[in-house]
């Protein structure tokens, strides 16, 4: 064995404490026997990595927007865009909302289109009233479905469409609100569908509007079609229009209606399939 070996094997891996004395062994008992005051467990707040709250918040299905979105929480789109061969079916979903969402949306797809949505009468209410684009491109109206008064609408635009555009819609008047945008008096949905009312005299129009809780507004009269509150009730009506929910415009006029062949043709028209036809 070297030198070095035998130096390794004096030494005591587990040297013994000394033995304690007397006084060493009372005061060790004074230490045990003192009460020791339970020290208070303070809890430190937990910080949750960024990445492993948005994480959360995604599984939870909470969509978070920067602070000065109203509510905190991201509205629904107003827009549903689908893929239709050489072009975009767009729907609108929401007809109230406001014009500057809908150019967003438009944006984020590479379109510079704004949509112009104003009230209008029950028989145009979700279709296009007027379209304006920059390329002539034919923006063309798809398809419009009303369920339980709410409405929605559908257009076409083609895929490689790089002009502007400004597209009108007419929507639900609220309550209060005048017409924008107006059908034929006599189409379906209107306050005068299926009256034949041109060559009626006012007051028999009147009736009729007053048994569908409806009133004329106001008149036009003459060459100008200069504006009237009242004029005599057996005058002659020769035209009308929606001006507001319940409320008509009227044309009227002393002498007796003729009817235009294009306008007997017209009305002929509107009149299919109503009773009495």
């Amino acid at each position: 064995m070297s030198k070095i070996d035998r130096l390794v094997t004096a030494i005591d891996p587990a040297p013994h404490a000394p033995e304690h004395g007397q006084d060493a062994q009372k005061l060790f008992r004074r230490i045990v026997a003192t009460p020791v005051k339970a020290r208070r467990r303070v809890r430190w707040p937990v910080v949750i990595p960024v990445a492993a709250m948005l994480a959360a918040v995604a599984v939870m299905g909470v969509a978070f927007i920067p602070t000065g979105a109203p509510g905190g929480v991201a509205p629904a789109a107003a827009l549903a865009f689908e893929r239709s061969g050489d072009a975009w079916i767009v729907t609108v979903k929401d007809l109230y909302a406001d014009p500057e969402r809908f150019a967003s949306e438009f944006k984020a797809r590479g379109f510079d289109i704004r949509l112009m949505i104003a009230p209008g009468s029950p028989s145009i209410v979700g279709h296009v009233t007027a379209t304006d684009d920059s390329e002539g491109a034919g923006i063309e109206e798809e398809s419009v479905e009303c369920e339980s008064g709410r409405c929605t609408a559908s257009f076409r635009i083609p895929r490689d469409f790089k002009g502007s555009a400004q597209i009108s819609f007419a929507r639900p008047a609220r309550p209060g609100e005048r017409y924008v945008s107006a059908g034929d008096a006599e189409a379906t949905g209107e306050l005068l569908h299926c009256v034949p009312f041109r060559g009626m005299t006012v007051d028999e129009v009147r009736a009729v509007l007053a048994e569908r809780d409806g009133s004329i507004e106001e008149f036009r009269v003459g060459k100008r079609s200069d504006r009237a509150q009242q004029v005599p009730g057996n005058w002659f009506v020769t035209d009308a229009v929606p001006s507001a929910p319940g409320q008509v415009l009227v044309w009227a006029q002393p002498g007796r209606v003729k009817l235009t062949p294009e306008m007997t043709m017209h009305v002929k028209k509107k009149m299919a399939g109503c009773p009495n036809d």
